[in-house]
């Protein structure tokens, strides 16, 4: 599929990444400095303090091996809006046909902000902002 920028590139290959859980291929995609925070913060408990990269990428295997079904979180996408002159990509998506490993429906909903910016001469996120239904995830044992 053909991107209008590489901005927004960047975040749909983010976006297929998390989509097979794959903390390898998000590695690759995330500044070696970047912070990422899953929010609101006030119903989310230490799940909401910042992460720095290896922290993000321990939950996103933590998600793989331990609460989703087939390590796959599949989602539908719902909007993406290019903020690309800011360095911001915003992608709007639900889960869409997920399930926990319990078979439970996975049905959340986020609200994502990818800030992006050129590192070593590559485009890089170098900070993630998630928005989810907290009340849902507090179910999990996140």
């Amino acid at each position: 599929m053909s991107y209008p920028n590489p901005y927004v590139e960047l975040a749909h290959a983010y976006l297929n990444a998390v989509q097979s859980l794959d903390a390898d291929g998000l590695s690759k995609l995330i500044a070696h400095d970047a912070k990422a925070q899953f929010l609101p913060s006030a119903s989310l408990g230490p799940l909401a303090e910042p992460k720095d990269k290896a922290e993000f990428l321990s939950i996103i295997k933590d998600l793989g091996r331990k609460i989703m079904k087939d390590a796959r979180l599949p989602m539908e996408i719902i909007e993406v809006t290019d903020a690309s002159a800011a360095g911001l990509i915003i992608a709007h998506t639900k889960a869409k046909g997920a399930y926990t490993a319990a078979g439970k429906p996975f049905t959340n909903e986020y609200l994502i902000m990818l800030w992006m910016d050129e590192v070593d001469d590559q485009l890089k996120i170098t900070r993630i902002q998630e928005f989810l239904d907290s009340a849902f995830v507090q179910t999990l044992g996140l």
